[in-house]
């Protein structure tokens, strides 16, 4: 009896890794990833046919978790009723591989659009009654495993990822998040000429060149978003990232790296555009209401005070205006 448990789960496993699928073991009797054999759970599911045969070797009895890719979306369907709303809604789902729950829910496997890919999250409660499941990020009870209540099994076939049906539009509208709103407009500062811009990036980059060894990269990220604020006054994006990469360089730092915070904080500058107004005036510097310890390239925090300011370096700078504004900058 044990061989046949063994025989059926290790199939279907070895079937679903054959279509493209990832499998784990789950603890006997649960839904739970079995924790001696993947002690972390999903993290721990696999392609490799031997590792499969491996694990139910050593549980004959475990059900099977079924880990698809971030293009399958998994329609987890159980609350009464929502299933027949569903597909009276959208007919075509009854087509898709469909798996039937012991408690009488489905999973109903899709596939997304490219440009839908990783849009999706599991947090999505656009379908009453309606989990999202599978996105690369959680996996199924798949069939045969079996519960206490009874055991999965398929009404509609598993097919290849590729081979799914594609989400329905008319759902996929529905399920994805709205478009982010609209910056607001920004109106240059009178006065802004290109000259100035330009003698301001000049300074920018001077000091991103003198920077010394152990916070040339923090530097960097300062000086580009300083620079990002002055885009929505005209500075041309890509002037201003070469000028602050070949500065980089010249200071000793990689190309790669120092083009990735370059882009990094041009971007998030530009959403901030700075004051110009204002320029030289204590905190006038920074755009205001840039948010604190901003993430920077690598994962690390970015050196940003309260309110926007920047925190005050190691050594004394001059201001960037050349004399103007009286005296060093803070």
């Amino acid at each position: 009896m044990q061989r046949i448990k063994y025989t059926t789960s290790v199939v279907f496993a070895q079937r679903y890794l054959s279509y493209g699928y990832r499998a784990l073991p789950l603890f006997p009797g649960e839904k739970r990833p079995h924790p001696g054999l993947v002690p972390h759970g999903l993290k721990d599911a696999t392609g490799d046919s031997a590792t499969l045969e491996a694990w139910w070797r050593a549980c004959p009895e475990c059900g099977v978790g079924l880990l698809p890719g971030p293009e399958v979306l998994v329609l987890d369907v159980d609350a009464p009723g929502a299933w027949e709303r569903l597909k009276e809604e959208h007919p075509a789902l009854l087509e898709a591989p469909r798996a039937r729950t012991p408690r009488g829910g489905v999973h109903v496997y899709l596939r997304l659009p490219p440009e839908a890919v990783g849009r999706l999250t599991a947090t999505t409660k656009a379908l009453p009654g309606v989990d999202l499941r599978g996105l690369g990020r959680s996996y199924l009870v798949a069939p045969p495993t079996t519960l206490p209540t009874g055991a999965y099994a398929w009404e509609v076939a598993l097919r290849r990822p590729e081979e799914l049906p594609l989400v329905p539009a008319p759902l996929l509208v529905r399920l994805l998040p709205p478009p982010p709103p609209p910056k607001p407009a920004w109106t240059p500062v009178e006065g802004t000429s290109p000259k100035r811009l330009r003698a301001l990036l000049d300074a920018y980059a001077d000091r991103v060149a003198r920077t010394p060894e152990g916070q040339r990269h923090n530097t960097l990220i300062r000086y580009a978003v300083a620079a990002g604020g002055l885009l929505p006054h005209g500075l041309d994006p890509r002037e201003a990232e070469e000028a602050l990469v070949a500065a980089s360089m010249s200071a000793g730092l990689p190309e790669l790296e120092a083009r990735a915070a370059a882009r990094w904080g041009l971007e998030v500058g530009t959403s901030r555009p700075l004051d110009l107004g204002d320029f030289g005036q204590r905190g006038g510097f920074w755009a205001k209401g840039f948010a604190q310890n901003q993430r920077r390239p690598g994962g690390h925090f970015s050196d940003f005070g309260q309110r926007g300011t920047h925190n005050k370096p190691h050594w004394e700078e001059p201001n960037p205006w050349g004399g103007e504004g009286g005296g060093p900058w803070r």
